[in-house]
């Protein structure tokens, strides 16, 4: 019987399949699959040989032609060929040709794994063993079983077993029986555990540093948990690097060490922008963010809005709860004017809102706001007076300034106030949005949108204009003036709803980079009761997609109103 021991240990340059490079025209194979040839392709010297080669070397390298390509075969568990091979020199290149029959592959027989050491009895590390495990009947792949290999031994050190170690690792092959035996031993030793913490001092304190990361003295190693550690003191905005060392081991105590150095971040930052949409016209930005103001991690923020339909001075102060990773408080103080075709009100109003992440997907925002407010709206001049009691979950996946491929955006927010709670007037409101992009290739895709909202009230006439609800707009039904949708009294003039539907479907196309064209259709209004009466506009449009977000410029025509020339809505913000 000729059987063939192989110890991986010394077959670490064997081929593994490989996407094959330049080849050259100079040799051919026949009686292979394109993988065997792929293989054949990449461990052959012949293979690379250039037509201006010279002839001593291009005789010699065919001489080890069939020794190369057998090696390569048996890379992928073949080891009963035949090859026939000829060579030839013409007068612009020479010519290989190697014409191989190919027997029955070699089967894994046999497959055992033993995992000694305490890795034995981790149940999380046992569900890696069995991941891609080598099983009996499939074809021997010598490449294959390095990577699992690889695989198994980098996965034992991420979990903190530092002394793993192979005490077998072997293929037997028996060529005539078309068979192999695979033996394989892991000696994992004992799993090491974090041990002393530091971090850099003097920028935030120790137990807030402690909430950026689930890792405590004593805690079994996972690399997995310093990952995390990483991404959340890097996008926390505090710090302007981020380095953590986990050497020297202790292989004493079985230890590792956690050194977390850090660079303080840029603390204050000044904005200033300017821009234009439909809606508000002509607008300027001024903007201050504190991202430390002490060593607790609080952190102040202001901005003030101007345009001649909408103006807001706004300040936040912030700081962490006990896990900075999901959970702050704001206390946000707020003053805001607008004008609209419809509508005039001066807002002022002061709160405080608690938000946590639910899971990786959710947040969740509980809030309390006091209010007051000054509107003009038809023919009511008037004031209102109002504690608002809400809570808001979000969920965004693919929000980013560039075109978004692919993205999911849900909003729900249920809010409300009573006059036995210092308010003037009782409601609750329900708000809903969603937004969903889907791209059916590189250049195409679809946007759809909808939104909905629902009041329950004592007198509509009672509720600020901030709590009514209007459509028409750049984000709304496009063909329609900002907020000129919606019921209105007995001059005609619009005085909000206390309901609101909206839908919007759009396509665009991608005709050059960061540029694409749309075509699209809005309906929506704003109605009281069930007295629903949908507007409806549709246009085209161009996106620029801008190092500062999407520029929109759409062209849209009221469907509802024939005789009404096509309105021109220009508008700048995420896609989600």
């Amino acid at each position: 019987m000729n059987l063939i021991k192989i110890y991986f240990t010394r077959i670490a340059g064997w081929a593994v399949l490989a996407v094959a490079g330049d080849v050259s025209a100079a040799v051919t194979y026949t009686g292979l699959d394109g993988a065997q040839e792929a293989n054949a392709r990449t461990v052959m010297p012949l293979a690379a040989a250039e037509c201006t080669a010279a002839r001593w070397r291009v005789e010699r390298l065919f001489k080890d032609a069939d020794k190369n390509l057998r090696s390569a075969l048996e890379a992928l568990g073949y080891y009963d060929i035949e090859i026939s091979k000829s060579l030839s020199f013409e007068e612009e290149c020479w010519q290989a040709s190697l014409d191989v029959k190919v027997g029955d592959p070699v089967v894994l027989r046999n497959v055992g794994i033993e995992i000694v050491g305490g890795a034995a009895v981790d149940v999380e590390f046992g569900s890696l063993v069995e991941a891609n495990k080598p099983s009996a009947g499939r074809i021997l792949n010598h490449g294959q079983y390095e990577t699992y290999k690889t695989t198994l031994l980098s996965s034992a050190i991420a979990r903190g077993y530092f002394d793993a170690e192979f005490l077998r690792s072997e293929v037997i092959v028996d060529p005539d029986k078309y068979a192999a035996d695979m033996r394989l031993t892991l000696s994992s030793g004992p799993r090491y555990r974090f041990g002393e913490i530091n971090f850099t001092e003097g920028i935030l304190r120790e137990n807030l540093m402690l909430g950026f990361t689930d890792i405590r003295s004593g805690d079994f190693y996972r690399s997995e948990a310093i990952n995390s550690l990483y991404d959340a003191l890097n996008g926390s905005t505090y710090f302007g690097a981020v380095s953590i060392s986990t050497e020297p081991l202790d292989e004493e105590q079985k230890t590792v060490p956690l050194d977390v150095e850090l660079q303080p971040g840029t603390r204050r930052i000044y904005s200033i922008g300017a821009g234009f949409t439909t809606d508000t016209g002509p607008h300027g930005r001024l903007g201050y963010t504190n991202r430390r103001r002490n060593d607790k991690g609080h952190q102040f923020e202001s901005q003030l809005f101007a345009s001649s339909v909408r103006s807001e001075l706004s300040a936040t102060y912030r700081w962490p709860r006990r896990d900075p990773r999901k959970e702050w408080v704001n206390a946000v103080l707020g003053i805001q004017h607008e004008d609209t075709d419809t509508s005039e009100r001066d807002t002022y109003k002061i709160g405080i809102q608690r938000s946590r992440s639910l899971g990786k997907l959710w947040l969740e925002t509980r809030y309390i706001d006091y209010a007051v407010e000054e509107f003009k709206v038809g023919d009511q001049d008037t004031n209102s007076e109002l504690v608002i009691l809400g809570i808001n979950w979000e969920s965004a996946r693919g929000r980013e300034l560039s075109r978004v491929t692919n993205g999911l955006r849900l909003s729900f927010d249920v809010h409300g106030a009573s006059d036995a709670l210092l308010s003037d007037t009782s409601f609750a409101q329900f708000n809903f949005t969603a937004k969903w992009i889907h791209s059916f290739s590189e250049k195409i895709r679809i946007l759809a949108r909808g939104t909905a909202g629902v009041t329950a009230k004592e007198n509509l006439t009672a509720l600020p204009v901030s709590v009514r609800m209007f459509a028409g707009g750049d984000r709304s039904v496009r063909g329609y003036d900002f907020e000129t949708l919606g019921p209105v009294d007995a001059d005609g003039l619009v005085i909000g709803g206390s309901n609101l539907l909206e839908g919007s479907l759009e396509f665009d196309y991608l005709f050059k980079p960061q540029w694409a064209v749309a075509v699209f259709a809005d309906t929506g209004s704003a109605f009281n009761n069930s007295d629903v009466d949908l507007s409806t506009g549709a246009g085209l449009g161009v996106r620029w997609y801008s190092p500062v977000g999407p520029i929109r410029l759409d062209l849209a025509h009221p469907l509802d109103d024939p005789g009404t020339s096509v309105r021109v809505h220009i508008s700048l913000g995420l896609d989600l």
